[in-house]
């Protein structure tokens, strides 16, 4: 069967529980979605089309920007400010924002900073709405919240206080070879807290829960080649595996599905 449309990022159902979470993922397709857990151990191929188109103003793009975005949008949409990926830099509290309507259901909402063993243990940032999205995104095996904060602002303080003593960067590498470090969370927690606590900042500490996830994944590489549509138009391969948003064939290439955001694509699978 070959099913056809524009990619964007890998959607899941959780069909484990709150705190043993366990992904379901689909791709979807124009009005077809794919169970791709289902094709796990199965030959599937997928081939760009030869076209982009930004998500945002829906016009076709010769290069993307930021997963997804033709170039003036990437400049101009307020789901690529600068804040995105540095939240000590958002100034919505202060009234300043491409979209302040945005800004008031993104950055002024509540949010967590966490920690999270994804290829190595890392501090990081998140709405509270999207836990275990953001975790499953990022290809986290275990993960703890550290602390609750008001805004995005205050929890980028926080995660700045805390890059001097935990790496904020996912080892991506290690992480779809399935290398990770059995560390204590609830005493890397206590050790964040240790760090922020007395400084000025305002956050809340939530209860010591861990959370886990187990991906569908049948056989990890030993060793990771990145692939993508720009170079290689038709990728073929058996899928052994799906963490974060890569896709992992058993010869040990891998896929980052989210970066081709608005490419255009048919998929053929042998079931």
């Amino acid at each position: 069967m070959v099913f056809t449309g524009r990619l964007k990022k890998m959607a899941f159902e959780n069909v484990g529980d709150e705190f043993r979470i366990k992904p379901n993922y689909k791709i979807e397709l124009a009005n077809s979605s794919i169970n791709f857990n289902a094709l796990l151990g199965h030959k599937i191929e997928i081939k760009f089309l030869g076209r982009i188109t930004c998500s945002a103003c829906g016009k076709t793009t010769r290069k993307s920007y930021g997963q997804g975005y033709c170039y003036p949008c990437f400049i101009s949409v307020p789901e690529t400010e600068e804040c995105v990926l540095r939240p000590e830099l958002c100034r919505a509290h202060e009234g300043i924002a491409r979209d302040i309507e945005y800004a008031k259901t993104h950055c002024l909402i509540n949010h967590y900073v966490y920690l999270a063993q994804s290829g190595g243990l890392k501090v990081g940032v998140t709405r509270y709405h999207q836990i275990p999205t953001r975790w499953v995104d990022q290809g986290a095996n275990r993960a703890i919240i550290v602390a609750e904060t008001a805004n995005r602002f205050t929890a980028g303080q926080l995660e700045v206080a805390l890059k001097e003593s935990f790496a904020d960067k996912t080892n991506w590498r290690n992480m779809l070879m399935g290398i990770s470090d059995n560390v204590n969370l609830i005493e890397k927690k206590q050790l964040a807290l240790e760090i922020v606590n007395n400084k000025g900042y305002n956050f809340t500490v939530p209860t010591n829960s861990e959370y886990s996830i187990t991906y569908p994944v049948e056989l990890y590489p030993k060793k990771v080649t990145s692939i993508n549509l720009d170079k290689t138009n038709e990728i073929e391969g058996v899928l052994a595996g799906i963490k974060g948003q890569y896709l992992l064939f058993s010869d040990g290439r891998v896929l980052n599905i989210r970066t081709h955001t608005g490419y255009e694509v048919a998929i053929k699978s042998t079931i």
